[in-house]
């Protein structure tokens, strides 16, 4: 009796333990479909010249400062006692000085002061420019009603780009057979 009793204690533990690996097993599956649902999406590895191509816009700017934002809250949320208001603002935006122009979209002037906006979500590719910094800066859109970068964007302090980018930069895109530059693969 005891002998039975015995295996049969044993099989419930060993029972309970695949029960438990499966349950992991599950968790971590979800985890990492909810993260690829909801995750940020670059093409890591690319060369200076490919993000140059990839771009709408490359500058040498200085960013002056952060622009505070007004929640936009929609009208089935105006009530609700727990909503909170940064919930509703979308975007950073910021006012940045255009110090050299590389590339821009034809017939767009760009000059003096423009707004450049990045996304404050999780899931579209958070980016915080550095105030007060000399930085190139490079995204996409056309300035109406912002300039648009995120972190897949080729940003970076200027004074860290180096001496060969800087000058294919000053290049200018025309110097550039895009299509024989390699793309990089995506991740997240």
């Amino acid at each position: 009796m005891e002998g039975t009793t015995y295996i049969s204690i044993a099989w419930t533990d060993v029972t309970g333990s695949r029960m438990l690996l499966k349950l992991c097993i599950v968790f971590v599956v979800l985890v990492q479909l909810l993260n690829s649902v909801s995750a940020c999406r670059c093409s890591w590895g690319a060369s200076d010249e490919r993000q140059f191509c990839d771009a709408s816009y490359a500058f040498r700017a200085v960013i002056q400062e952060e622009i505070p934002q007004t929640p936009e809250i929609p009208e089935w949320a105006r009530n609700e006692p727990d909503v909170d208001p940064d919930n509703f603002i979308y975007f950073y935006k910021y006012k940045v000085k255009v110090e050299e122009v590389f590339k821009k979209p034809p017939s767009v002037d760009v000059s003096g002061t423009i707004i450049v906006q990045t996304p404050r979500m999780p899931g579209m590719c958070v980016l915080t420019l550095p105030v007060g910094n000399e930085v190139l800066l490079t995204g996409f859109g056309d300035g109406n009603p912002a300039w648009d970068s995120n972190a897949c964007s080729w940003v970076q302090m200027w004074e860290e780009v180096t001496p060969a980018s800087q000058a294919m930069l000053r290049k200018g895109i025309e110097s550039i057979d895009c299509s024989e530059i390699a793309r990089p693969r995506w991740s997240g």
